[in-house]
């Protein structure tokens, strides 16, 4: 009986081999995918994500070679202040944002407009009122290096009790790598499939 017993688990442990092989190889998908967080000085948050072709790993993407973004804004007692989900089919004139894929790095050294900066939220050209979230240089303003600003309102950066005039001021706009369902599956069998083994008893 012990050997049937045996000759089971051996069968199994083989089958969970080969479904984890299996698993590990699963192709790639085409699309990257990446996390987005922010925290500001006054402690307002944003969290998103993005996505775009792996054939643009290695480059610089900007906003036109994106697949999907989407960010959610929260006051500091985590509450959800409002969130923004784009459509590439009719993208809105104001939305700026560059992603060097060798770095992971979310470009914001400069201002709104530029290749090196990002304008998300609101769109200044159509809205007065919203969440309009965007990187700022102005060394006239006393801004000489780009500063992420989080606004409800258009009015100018800079004021006369600056930074406790504006919603939050400050912090970098982060962005993680989302691993792969096929990975993610993989290491789990890898794990199921170590513990049957450390369980497995010695034949006799």
């Amino acid at each position: 009986m012990n050997s049937i017993r045996n000759q089971i688990k051996a069968t199994v442990a083989v089958a969970a081999v080969t479904s984890m092989a299996t698993l590990i190889n699963i192709p790639r998908a085409d699309a990257a995918l990446f996390e987005l967080s922010w925290t500001g000085n006054q402690d307002y948050s944003a969290t998103g994500k993005f996505s775009f072709d792996d054939s643009l790993l290695g480059s610089i993407v900007s906003n036109d070679q994106l697949d999907s973004f989407d960010i959610a804004f929260f006051n500091p007692g985590g509450n959800l202040l409002q969130n923004f989900t784009y459509d590439f089919s009719n993208l809105s004139s104001s939305f700026n944002f560059n992603f060097d894929t060798v770095t992971n790095t979310v470009l914001q050294t400069g201002s709104f407009d530029t290749p090196t900066g990002f304008d998300l939220g609101s769109n200044f050209n159509t809205d007065v009122e919203g969440l309009f979230f965007y990187t700022f240089q102005d060394a006239a303003q006393g801004l000489p290096t780009a500063t992420i600003f989080l606004k409800d309102d258009l009015s100018p950066e800079v004021c006369s009790t600056f930074p406790d005039c504006r919603l939050d001021v400050g912090g970098e706009l982060t962005a993680t790598a989302i691993p792969e369902p096929g990975v993610i599956l993989g290491l789990l069998a890898i794990g199921s499939l170590t513990g049957y083994l450390k369980k497995k008893p010695a034949s006799v």
